[in-house]
């Protein structure tokens, strides 16, 4: 029974080894290689990442435009359909001979205050969508500056031929885009 105690002893946990469980380092080959070659596949995922970001951004706008529209439809039509109720309610119950005008006043405050509400709940609504549209109209800015970033960094980096075919994928300035095409063209026709 000591003998099995002492052979679990030996072995190592590899987690709390000197090292700390890190990756091994790699050799000088293969960084040279992964400097030389890999750099493309850093850029196209990242354009790629930028890219779907960018989608995502366009998406979130898109749906809370729709989403928008439909809540304010339904503020304009509640805020009418309240309104008919509170001025029947108010022409109902104001037809009695013997109520003074403060009691009058106090039964048609609900058909002006009910205009009023609905006028602040739209425009906080609207301030409130416009705030969230302009917070993501900053952000496709900042991505699109990104990518436009990645794209120059790119252009300088890497072979020009091979940048043409990323640059097509990813740029919208159609000016590049075809500028692309014509190089990309001259070079296979030549």
């Amino acid at each position: 029974m000591v003998v099995e105690e002492t052979d679990t002893a030996a072995v190592v946990d590899p987690s709390k080894s000197s090292k700390g469980g890190k990756q091994p380092r790699r050799g000088v080959v293969s960084r040279l290689w992964r400097g030389i070659f890999g750099a493309d596949d850093d850029y196209q995922k990242k354009l790629e990442h930028l890219s779907k970001e960018e989608a995502s951004v366009h998406a979130r706008l898109k749906r809370r435009a729709k989403s928008s529209r439909k809540m304010t439809r339904n503020i304009i039509v509640s805020s009418v359909i309240l309104e008919v109720v509170a001025v029947t309610c108010a022409i109902i119950t104001t037809r009695s001979e013997h109520l003074d005008w403060k009691m009058r006043a106090i039964r048609v405050l609900p058909m002006f205050v009910l205009p009023g509400l609905s006028t602040i709940i739209y425009s906080a609504l609207v301030s409130f969508t416009r705030m969230l549209d302009d917070k993501d109209q900053k952000t496709l800015e900042r991505l699109r500056a990104e990518r436009q970033a990645k794209i120059d960094e790119l252009k300088e980096k890497t072979n020009y031929y091979n940048t043409q075919q990323l640059i097509q994928r990813y740029d919208l300035d159609p000016a590049a885009k075809a500028a692309a095409a014509t190089v990309l063209a001259f070079f296979w026709a030549a």
